[in-house]
């Protein structure tokens, strides 16, 4: 992930945690739920991507090292 996409997935997670702040206080539960469930597909691309750039660093470590033992 580079920073363009690393600013712009944050800026909209936070939009939507204001939002559904915003509709748990005025007490609009689907609004809330609505928000969540973007707040959750953020966190689940987060994860996968983190998982990815580890398993593709392991990938490339794992390489190097046997690289230098040649």
């Amino acid at each position: 992930m580079n920073k363009r996409q690393f600013w712009t997935m944050a800026i909209f997670t936070a939009f939507e945690t204001y939002f559904f702040n915003d509709a748990v206080m005025r007490e609009s539960y689907l609004a809330a739920i609505f928000w969540t469930l973007l707040i959750l597909r953020n966190l689940q691309v987060s994860y996968i991507l983190g998982k990815l750039v580890e398993s593709i660093d392991q990938q490339l470590n794992q390489k190097k090292r046997d690289k230098y033992k040649k």
